[in-house]
């Protein structure tokens, strides 16, 4: 994601359109740079990703969703400063507690029985 027009720019490990992913239809390799993305997502590695933050301000991305030590923080912006909030806006029907319980299954478990515990979750919805 880069912005020339704010001198800003930034590689998150993901990033999705969501609630404009119909908008960005069509768009192709050159998404204009006021479009950002719906939700971004950065996991802790070697260094903080929290230090992203001021930069996906600046380009109003809505929501953040910061994993350190195996856990989930979701950020959302409100009034131009990120809050931490128990559930996402881009799936509200899924809380930051459950996405947790999720991470730490797959310390147990395989990647499939990952997929089938929120496959689950999903149908029971």
């Amino acid at each position: 994601m880069n912005r020339p027009d704010l001198a800003k720019g930034i590689e998150p490990d993901s990033c999705f359109y969501i609630q404009s992913a119909q908008a960005g239809q069509g768009i192709g390799a050159s998404i204009p740079q006021d479009f950002p993305p719906d939700l971004a997502l950065d996991v802790d590695i070697a260094n903080r990703s929290d230090i992203k933050l001021p930069i996906y301000q600046a380009m109003g991305v809505p929501e953040v969703w910061l994993c350190r030590q195996e856990e989930l923080t979701i950020l959302i912006l409100q009034a131009g400063k990120y809050q931490h909030q128990a559930t996402s806006h881009a799936f509200p029907a899924i809380s930051m507690e459950q996405i947790n319980q999720w991470i730490q299954l797959r310390k147990t478990g395989t990647d499939l029985t990952v997929i089938r515990a929120v496959r689950q979750f999903c149908r029971n919805l």
